[in-house]
């Protein structure tokens, strides 16, 4: 038998450096390369290896051996006064896709030998671009007349257009479902498109005016920029419920995810910082950069940031370390050595904690002071550890969300303190304002159900 100490001195050993991700992920900045004047945004080819890089003043587009890192091409759009804007690449059919914020001309380029096959005229103010790979249908939004264009690539004709709420900044396509989303920077309404019928099928609520989106497809979540906002909200894509809401500084708005590997990485040109977050949304590194970084775009097969930098007119590439890192094997050998009734318990609560978008600078004394409470008295007091989660909740209460969803893991937490469940309402959402938690402050006398249901949740551990 494992000695409630020796199991409590090997958790303590590993939770220190647990949230200390940056000596274990490092990254390098492997090269930059200048290209036309202010480019705005960037794709990859990711059969040709080729970056494709629109430059907003010279009218002109980029190409770059993203291997080597240097210019191959650099192709003029035949449009007078053109001023391409965003960029989307069909790595299928080595095709290449451009907007234009002035002309309202969508410019179609041979990825291979960069000859325009066409010059569509379809709007007023050509924005964002995405583009379904299974089916070749690319939607364009028009921040003027406030709609998503639809075009068939494959004849080069436009299905139709759908009205939505003004400033269509971001639309993504969500390759698994074929699902299309659409944020307003006005309003804080996301459209979701069916992308079999193009019909516009209902919205979402992101909390914030909502400028870049990215899709997390191997945990089916959404992650929402604005650039004014002081976080960046995660939407459930199951539910269409924001579960978390990462804090950080304004400025952020591109990002781009590796479906690969899970990683998201968002750029913010007012610190000048890429930040990281891993599968599980939690920010396991940030990046800090010489230039203002805004768009983004990676290599699914290596770990490769391209980012362009548009007050330096060039494109930079940066490689990061990264292992998906989760609790249970590491903690399940130890924890149910130690023969106690509560290993299983314990296991539930790390794995937890776990689940969580933790910030870099997270305060392990709380964790810490989690796992003395459960090594010192070989059992779980919730009330104790009620105690500790409220400590930091007030310490942070200020970067909090007003509120949160309940997961499912801390519901299945609370019912491990009580038979009589069926006397309580689990709450869809916490309210998690100073009145809500006002109840709480008596610990000793609210039933430890209702303790872990209002204080476990993502408020008191965000």
């Amino acid at each position: 038998m494992v000695s409630t100490f020796t199991v409590l001195f090997i958790l303590l050993s590993l939770m220190s450096g647990m949230f200390v991700f940056s000596g274990t992920n490092a990254y390098a900045f492997q090269d930059s390369v200048i290209v036309g004047n202010f480019p705005r945004d960037i794709d990859i080819d990711i059969i040709l290896n080729n970056l494709y890089v629109p430059n907003y003043e010279s009218g002109t587009i980029s190409v770059i051996d993203s291997e080597n890192m240097i210019v191959i091409d650099t192709i003029s759009i035949n449009n007078k006064n053109s001023n391409p804007t965003q960029i989307v690449v069909d790595s299928n059919r080595h095709l290449v896709f451009v907007s234009d914020k002035i002309s309202g001309i969508l410019t179609i380029v041979d990825g291979i030998n960069g000859e325009i096959i066409d010059s569509m005229s379809i709007g007023d103010s050509l924005w964002d671009l995405d583009i379904n790979d299974k089916n070749g249908k690319l939607y364009v939004s028009d921040l003027l007349k406030n709609e998503i264009i639809i075009v068939d690539t494959k004849n080069l004709e436009i299905i139709k257009s759908i009205p939505v709420s003004s400033s269509p900044w971001s639309v993504i396509v969500n390759q698994k479902t074929g699902m299309v989303y659409v944020a307003s920077g006005i309003s804080e309404t996301i459209h979701v498109i069916d992308g079999d019928t193009d019909n516009l099928l209902y919205e979402i609520n992101s909390g914030v005016k909502s400028w870049g989106l990215s899709i997390n497809e191997k945990n089916n979540t959404l992650y929402v920029t604005s650039w004014d906002s002081n976080s960046i909200t995660v939407i459930d894509l199951q539910s269409n419920q924001i579960i978390y809401e990462i804090p950080i500084i304004s400025g952020a708005w591109k990002m781009s995810t590796n479906q690969n590997n899970g990683v998201t990485i968002i750029s913010n040109e007012h610190t000048n910082e890429l930040y990281l977050l891993d599968a599980d949304s939690r920010q396991f590194q940030t990046i800090i950069l010489p230039d203002s970084p805004q768009s983004i775009t990676v290599s699914p097969f290596s770990n490769t940031i391209y980012v362009t930098n548009p007050l330096s007119n060039s494109v930079s590439s940066v490689t990061y370390e990264y292992d998906y890192f989760e609790s249970t094997p590491i903690f399940k050998n130890i924890i149910l050595d130690y023969e106690s009734d509560s290993s299983n318990l314990i296991l539930e609560v790390v794995d937890g904690i776990f689940k969580i978008p933790q910030r870099q600078d997270i305060d392990t004394d709380l964790i810490s002071g989690l796992l003395q409470n459960i090594g010192v008295t070989g059992e779980f007091d919730g009330n104790g550890i009620a105690r500790l989660l409220l400590d930091d909740y007030n310490k942070k209460k200020e970067l909090q969300p007003e509120t949160v969803s309940v997961p499912s893991w801390t519901v299945d937490l609370a019912m491990m303190f009580t038979d009589e469940t069926e006397k309580f309402i689990i709450p869809e959402k916490i309210d998690c304002d100073d009145i809500s938690f006002s109840s709480i402050h008596d610990i000793d006398n609210l039933n430890p159900f209702e303790i872990w249901l209002k204080i476990l949740p993502i408020c008191a551990l965000s």
